[in-house]
């Protein structure tokens, strides 16, 4: 493998490794608006520029530039400084002072190497700049302003080689070249929000998230999506109990960097129509009651239901959570168990799932797999667990008796007694997606109102009903 010195450092690089990859590699940051790890090269902002000896007498660009067996880079001389100052000026000459109103404000690239490399005022007055579109609704999810593009070509090349939909294009020339569309085409792609994700800039912006929140007011915590069986890993982005977007978490092994927008969009359900606090149906309607008090009403429906008892479970809950209900349902009151799958949706070659749930595979492994629910008796006292967007149950299936839910469900409207349950970003767990690979999450969030999690209402309903979990 060949051996390099970068700023003095001598390391070695794997066969075909780029100068900026060995550099990103080993702790040296090297500033660039158009690489990005899962699109192909395009060398076209030079803002990695690096110096190479041996070499050409000018910079090279370090995102193009193969290392050889003794190659001496150096990242930060005067030479270097010197065009990343130049470059930004240029960068900057047409941009306007959007930094007030920018959603990108926080997490933006220009701004930070601004901050970092350039420092000089501009000798461009706002009057004279290029004017390009401004805040152009592109589609049903993202905004467009034209005039804060870097044309580095992540966009276009996204589209182009990892969705196979060549849409956009660069067109004119020099200060007045523009990112737009091909004649007849548009952004309608249900990945169109990473658009956002990689825009160095405030170019591309989610229509959903746009003018919100601060970025920089948001607390980002690791977690998985539950969209569907790929369990895409994922950043949950909130503040003060309320969830603003999700954003991708880098896995090769899953989703590497991408999300879909079907996925990424379903952070609303935790944050909508939640049940927080326990219902009792009396003569009267639904009334609000303790949470105790409507853990033992639920405790004498199980109690009374002796062999009519059918649990059915969500096939997101977590292996934890399966595991907590055969333990009480299956083991201590011989209770039937079965998994509600619901309708399957969408799916294609790159990252979404027809299974629209998180852990099917992982319930199934737990020997939880009966899926015909209407093989429930009509006169059978039911229980259902449900996660978050639920998957209404077959109208053949019997009413549920007890459910247990993070949201105020048609099942939960229904119910003799709805107990309010904690989401997946407000509990732990672990999850098998399609692939068979294991995932955990941790809480992100503090649990609502009166809810508890699937685990501790278990809890609750073995120690009313005279059970003991198993350990």
């Amino acid at each position: 493998m060949p051996k390099i010195k970068i700023n003095g450092q001598e390391i070695e690089v794997e066969e075909g490794k780029t100068v900026l990859e060995a550099a990103l590699d080993n702790g040296v940051y090297v500033p660039h608006f158009c690489y990005h790890p899962q699109l192909p090269i395009s060398g076209n902002c030079r803002m990695c520029l690096v110096d190479v000896k041996p070499g050409p007498p000018k910079l090279s660009i370090a995102c193009a530039t193969v290392c050889q067996d003794g190659m001496e880079i150096d990242t930060e001389n005067e030479k270097v400084a010197a065009a990343r100052q130049g470059l930004m000026e240029f960068f900057l000459k047409n941009h306007p002072v959007d930094c007030p109103v920018c959603d990108q404000a926080g997490e933006c690239r220009l701004h930070e190497y601004y901050m970092e490399y350039d420092l000089e005022p501009a000798r461009v007055i706002p009057e004279d700049k290029v004017v390009k579109r401004k805040a152009l609704r592109v589609g049903k999810t993202l905004m467009l302003d034209a005039d804060r593009c870097v044309l580095c070509t992540r966009c276009v090349r996204f589209m182009r080689d990892v969705q196979k939909d060549e849409c956009l294009v660069i067109v004119n020339r020099r200060d007045h070249a523009e990112i737009t569309f091909f004649p007849g085409k548009e952004v309608d792609n249900p990945y169109s929000i990473c658009l956002a994700d990689i825009c160095p800039v405030g170019a591309w912006t989610s229509a959903d998230f746009r003018f919100r929140q601060r970025v920089w007011f948001l607390e980002s915590s690791p977690s998985v999506c539950a969209g569907c069986a790929r369990g895409c890993n994922i950043w949950i982005d909130h503040r003060r109990g309320e969830v603003f977007r999700y954003k991708p978490r880098d896995n090769d092994e899953v989703n590497k960097c991408w999300l879909c927008d079907e996925g990424r969009l379903s952070y609303h359900a935790i944050n909508d129509q939640r049940l927080t606090k326990a219902q009792i149906k009396t003569d009267a309607g639904f009334e609000a009651a303790a949470i105790s008090e409507a853990v033992d009403r639920a405790a004498g429906i199980i109690k009374e239901a002796e062999q009519k008892l059918a649990v059915v479970v969500s096939a997101s809950m977590s292996l934890e959570e399966g595991r907590a209900v055969l333990s009480l349902f299956q083991d201590k009151l011989k209770a039937k168990i079965y998994i509600h799958k619901g309708e399957e949706g969408w799916s294609d070659e790159f990252l979404r799932c027809a299974d629209m749930n998180a852990n099917t595979g992982g319930l199934e492994g737990l020997g939880i797999k009966d899926s015909d629910l209407g093989a429930i008796a009509e006169d059978a006292t039911v229980v259902l667990f449900e996660t978050l967007c639920p998957n209404p149950p077959p109208e053949k299936m019997p009413a549920p008796a007890v459910v247990v839910s993070p949201q105020l469900s048609p099942a939960a409207e229904k119910a003799t007694v709805a107990l309010p349950a904690a989401s997946f970003a407000e509990s732990a767990g672990t999850v098998v997606n399609i692939d068979g690979i294991e995932q955990s999450y941790e809480p992100a969030l503090p649990k609502k109102g009166d809810a508890l999690t699937h685990i501790e209402i278990i809890e609750r309903l073995a120690r009313s009903i005279e059970a003991k979990l198993v350990a």
